[in-house]
């Protein structure tokens, strides 16, 4: 740091002092000269103004709340040509315009008798009949009251039973309550291929697993009179777990229907791994191991030769790309195993088929060609990318601490996208449901319940949330089990429906 000496001047290029002398005797272009050093000091004293003029200036500019409106800040974004920022332009943009515009639609209550804190919605399923415009809704109460009814929706998409009897003459809009000799409804789905409503429930009375094929809802033929949901006396095809060879399962914790071109009916997720209902048969798809869980308990030999698929399977679902063929499974381990059916359940590895996730994964979604979706506790919600599994490594620290086996999932694929603002500290059982349709999003939406009795919207394309003021203002008594994106035939956009209380509610674009 150089010190100013009166008189003198300091050129920083040769690094030393000149005496300031006279503009008449010193030469023109002497930066020492009088005239040059006050010209200079005068040039400082105004620069040094104009940057402080500048710094408060940029200060006071804000940015305009427009850019915070999904659809005009993202078009505003994209006509100066700003990319990323707090608005992303192009299809992110159109698909969180729409879901900004989700309203309450009005709701049906399946269970009428029954006082709106009395229980959640645990499982549902939402359809409709193409022929009349009708919605068809079946859900179970606590795991144990399952009912149907149906939709009825006035010219503004709304639930309404006002014109109902004009618009539907005949038919009988009141819920309808079913009774099954063993109440622990687990899931409730709908198989396309048979046009078959698949019920999957656990024994009271601690028995095997039971998956129930109901012959579904009948073809109108253009009769409005006719009935499409299940009538009491319809009949059921039973598979129950005490078919399983190898040991019955005792817990059935998710039913996944089968796709279009798939040999089987469905997969279903249990306590000791995966089954299969393939030609009216129900078989093991991962034969369990001989792993006993008194030895378990014992933790004698904690870390016994079993693959992460032969324990807790807490969800399943399809791969896109081969959905026929590829299966993924969500394990209570904290596991998600991508399970390749062509090949035998003795050449899976788990190396190159399960990577770890952060917490354990209630929920796995195919939500592209090869992208996955986990979540679980611990606020953990993440998307990974199944084509970059990367192999297990030995414990290198202690191999004899595991008797020199492989730990299952150390080392393996990281998450692609994150959701930081995802908040489910400790429930398995909670709702979640993705919307993938084109023109929703760059990636789509994802409807996520959270621990603390609310309800929210994620992108799947950065994973923040989506501020949706219908949605974001759901507060239920309890924790929301049961969400579901569905378009009803006659409706242009899809619904957003939650199980609430004994009502499954609608959420809808308003225009």
């Amino acid at each position: 740091m150089t010190r100013e000496i009166p008189g003198f001047y300091y050129d920083s290029a040769k690094r030393k002092y000149f005496r300031i002398e006279n503009s008449k005797t010193a030469p023109a272009q002497a930066a020492w000269s009088a005239r040059n050093v006050k010209r200079r000091a005068i040039e400082e004293k105004e620069d040094a103004q104009r940057r402080e003029k500048l710094q408060r200036q940029a200060n006071s500019v804000k940015r305009t709340p427009v850019r915070k409106v999904p659809l005009m800040g993202g078009l505003l974004a994209r006509e100066i040509g700003e990319v990323g920022g707090s608005t992303v332009p192009g299809a992110e943009t159109l698909g969180r315009a729409w879901a900004g515009g989700l309203r309450a639609k009005g709701g049906v209550k399946l269970w009428p008798q029954y006082p709106d804190n009395c229980g959640m919605v645990s499982s549902m399923w939402v359809g409709g009949s193409d022929e009349l415009e009708l919605g068809i809704v079946y859900g179970a109460l606590n795991e144990g009251l399952w009912a149907g009814a149906y939709i009825p929706r006035d010219a503004d998409d709304k639930i309404s039973c006002r014109h109902t009897a004009e618009r539907y003459p005949g038919v009988d809009f009141r819920p309808r309550l079913y009774t099954l000799s063993d109440p622990i409804i687990t899931s409730i789905k709908f198989h396309d291929s048979s046009g078959t409503i698949l019920l999957a429930s656990n024994d009271y009375r601690g028995g095997p697993i039971c998956i129930r094929q109901f012959k579904g809802q009948p073809q109108n033929s253009g009769d409005p009179s006719r009935n499409l949901v299940l009538e009491e006396n319809e009949s059921v095809l039973l598979f129950s777990g005490r078919q399983l060879h190898g040991g019955p399962a005792s817990t059935i914790h998710a039913l996944q229907p089968a796709p279009y071109g798939s040999r089987l009916t469905c997969i279903a997720g249990t306590d000791r791994g995966i089954v299969q209902l393939q030609n009216q048969e129900l078989a093991w798809l991962t034969p369990p191991s001989d792993w006993s869980p008194r030895r378990f308990r014992e933790r004698t030999q904690p870390w016994k030769d079993r693959a992460p698929w032969q324990g807790d399977i807490l969800s399943v679902d399809f791969l896109t790309p081969n959905s026929a063929e590829v299966i993924l499974a969500g394990t209570r381990s904290s596991h998600v195993c991508v399970l390749d059916l062509r090949a035998p359940p003795d050449e899976w590895s788990a190396e190159s088929s399960a990577l770890k996730h952060a917490s354990s994964a209630a929920h796995v979604r195919c939500v592209g060609p090869y992208t996955v979706l986990a979540a679980g506790p611990q606020n953990a919600m993440a998307l990974y990318d199944v084509r970059f599994l990367q192999r297990q490594q030995l414990h290198q620290n202690n191999p004899a601490q595991w008797g020199g086996r492989r730990r299952w999932g150390e080392n393996c694929t990281r998450p692609v996208v994150e959701f930081p603002s995802y908040r489910n500290q400790e429930h398995i059982h909670i709702g979640l449901d993705v919307l993938t349709e084109p023109g929703y999003g760059s990636a789509g939406i994802v409807a996520a319940a959270h621990g603390d009795e609310t309800v929210a919207l994620y992108s799947l394309g950065d994973g923040s949330r989506i501020p949706v003021a219908a949605v974001d203002g759901i507060k239920a008594h309890a924790v929301v089990r049961s969400l579901m994106w569905q378009t009803l035939p006659g409706d242009r956009h899809p619904s957003l429906f939650v199980g609430e209380g004994p009502w499954i509610r609608k959420y809808s674009f308003w225009a």
